[in-house]
């Protein structure tokens, strides 16, 4: 689970979502409180611990179900589905954190 979270912070992240790494140890101690049994509860620590800005909800919304929906993310290219703009933004994102350990 704990390899999920870190790829799910890591999706928001490239997606433009500010997360430190103290908000991301926030997740994860919130997440030990609350469990992962109740899917609301979940989604409520995952949300109140890693989304700082209105505009960051429909991020985190995409993304939450892709992560923990069905216990594995789906099998398609999330990429293709994005504008160019978000596709830029996104490779951006990807290359900076490419190589640095440090980033989480």
């Amino acid at each position: 689970m704990d390899k999920r979270m870190v790829d799910f912070i890591r999706a928001l992240r490239a997606a433009g979502v500010r997360i430190s790494l103290a908000e991301s140890q926030d997740a994860m101690y919130g997440v030990n409180a609350v469990g992962v049994a109740g899917r609301t509860q979940f989604a409520s620590a995952l949300r109140a611990t890693l989304v700082k800005e209105a505009r960051d909800h429909g991020t985190f919304d995409y993304f939450f179900p892709l992560f923990f929906g069905s216990g594995q993310p789906p099998l398609e290219n999330i990429p293709d589905n994005l504008s160019q703009g978000d596709q830029d933004t996104l490779q951006q994102a990807m290359q900076s954190l490419a190589g640095n350990i440090d980033a989480l």
